[in-house]
């Protein structure tokens, strides 16, 4: 039997990005390592599995370095590995061959980087392993490497080490393109891909796998990130998902209906939120906060994005123990009143309903000027649909519905 853990899109010293200082959050320092640590964690679980052969299928790195520092910590790391007897195996993807200065990083011997002008294959003779690779040439590869990929050696373990997309993926831009079916008729017994940055199994025979990146970066990273721990026994494969993260980003969800303010809109979210980080195991995470419903509430909770947000960063750090970022709030609720039957009768508010109706038809008849409201929102942490005129047309009507209730209350109650 022999074991190989398959890594991909490290993207080390890349930023987290959404992260705001606030009172109450933790301290954006303890997390701007996450990259790095991540990184020990892979090593340390090799060391500790005895693992003999690491694959790190491109996007090692995240472009130019500021420094050669980033290099180096990984020059590092792979000493570690070559200290225990553990080989590496390299392509680098679209974001490492931005990087003018990896071509002048040493590296030990036992670190493989398979060049960019055709494909290679590395016999691991020990281990009856063949690793077939290639790396870019460029950031920009369009062609289908895979095509030009060598056959397989007889009597040998065969895996494919690819930075690409597959047809059907999505999200990505379409670098080495090919499809499942083309890397499949190859003969490998094993495609470690990287490029997509989720965990998915493409194939079961032959083994096709995305290992997804190692730790998420932005809200649109959600779930646990890691690596693959692949076992070959007999030419049969079993692979297993290790994560290996240390921030988790969530988009957590909250149903505000019937919320009669700002707190308890915010005292709803708070029960989400805590619900969504039971398995967290208490580390840090970086959330959107998403809320949704009717409430008599929604006029409020448009208008008054600063108490919102501060409401919602207040209730997160004491129901997380400050152990969440509060990314992003947004606001997707609607007015409490039924506005189709509202706007049907001949109150003010009908009248209001029905203007604010006929210009969403005609959007191209407002000259709406949003630059102050884009420069005040800056750095709030609210997402407002500012671009959807639609939208805010909604969102308005919400707002002088509820100006109108409160003058109503207002005037009755005098």
């Amino acid at each position: 039997m022999v074991t190989f853990v398959h890594a991909a899109d490290i993207h080390l010293d890349s930023p987290l990005r959404g992260l705001f200082s606030y009172e109450g959050a933790p301290s954006v320092e303890e997390i701007r390592g996450a990259t790095r640590q991540v990184l020990d964690n892979l090593v340390n679980f090799i060391l500790l599995e005895d693992v003999p052969l690491l694959l790190i299928a491109g996007d090692l790195y995240d472009g130019d370095w500021q420094d050669f520092n980033t290099g180096l910590y990984f020059a590092s790391q792979m000493r570690r590995l070559a200290e225990a007897g553990v080989r590496v195996a390299i392509v680098r993807g679209n974001h490492d061959a931005a990087n003018a200065m990896t071509k002048t990083l040493p590296l030990p011997d036992s670190v493989k980087v398979f060049k960019s002008r055709k494909p290679e294959t590395w016999l691991l003779d020990d281990l009856g392993i063949a690793v077939h690779g290639q790396s870019y040439a460029s950031a920009e590869v369009t062609a289908n490497l895979a095509a030009a990929y060598p056959d397989p050696v007889d009597g040998m373990l065969n895996i494919g080490l690819l930075h690409c997309l597959t047809s059907g993926a999505r999200g990505h831009m379409p670098y080495a393109p090919c499809t499942v079916d083309e890397l499949a008729s190859k003969g490998y017994d094993y495609w470690a891909l990287g490029h997509v940055h989720r965990f998915s199994v493409l194939r079961e025979a032959p083994r096709i796998v995305y290992a997804g990146c190692t730790q998420g970066r932005h809200i649109r990273e959600t779930g646990r990130k890691g690596c693959v721990w692949v076992e070959a026994d007999q030419g049969v494969l079993t692979t297993e998902f290790v994560p290996l993260d240390v921030v988790g980003w969530l988009v957590v969800v909250a149903d505000v209906s019937g919320a009669e303010s700002i707190q308890d809109a915010a005292s709803l979210f708070g029960k989400a939120l805590g619900v969504a980080i039971r398995g967290e195991s208490g580390r840090p995470c970086c959330v959107r906060g998403v809320l949704k419903g009717r409430c008599a509430a929604h006029g409020r909770l448009c208008s008054d994005p600063i108490t919102l947000t501060a409401h919602i960063r207040a209730v997160a750090s004491d129901v997380s123990e400050n152990t969440v970022w509060i990314e992003k709030v947004e606001v997707q609720t609607g007015p409490e009143a039924d506005l189709q039957q509202l706007a049907q009768s001949e109150t003010p508010q009908g009248e209001l309903l029905r203007y604010l109706a006929e210009l969403a038809v005609h959007p191209e008849e407002i000259d709406l000027d949003l630059t102050d409201l884009k420069s005040k929102l800056a750095g709030s942490g609210l997402k407002i649909p500012l671009n959807d005129v639609k939208r805010v047309l909604e969102d308005a009507g919400g707002l002088l519905l509820t100006a109108l209730a409160d003058a109503q209350s207002k005037q009755e109650a005098s």
